[in-house]
C-alpha cells in the first residue's frame, strides 16, 4: 500500500470533497481523507491496481487541479 499527499486547487466545500471521495473509490482506493479547505487529499492505495497518474486524471475530471504531490 502506498500513502500520498495531493495538494488540490479549486475545491471550496464539501460537495467537492464528495465528489472526489466518489472518483477516487472509483478507481478502488483503499482510503482516502479530502480537507477542501486545506486544498488536500489524503490518499491510500493499492499501486498495482491504482497509479499516480490515475488518480491525477480523476481529479483533472472532475475540474481540479492537482498541485503538488508528496
Amino acid at each position: 500500500m502506498k500513502k500520498i499527499k495531493l495538494y488540490i486547487k479549486g475545491m471550496h466545500c464539501k460537495s467537492c470533497e464528495m465528489l472526489l471521495e466518489d472518483a477516487f473509490e472509483d478507481l478502488g482506493v483503499v482510503s482516502s481523507k479530502i480537507d477542501f479547505a486545506k486544498g488536500q487529499a489524503i490518499v491510500e492505495f493499492d499501486e498495482t491496481k491504482v497509479s499516480l497518474e490515475q488518480l491525477k486524471k480523476a481529479v483533472v475530471d472532475e475540474d481540479y487541479t492537482v498541485t503538488k504531490v508528496e
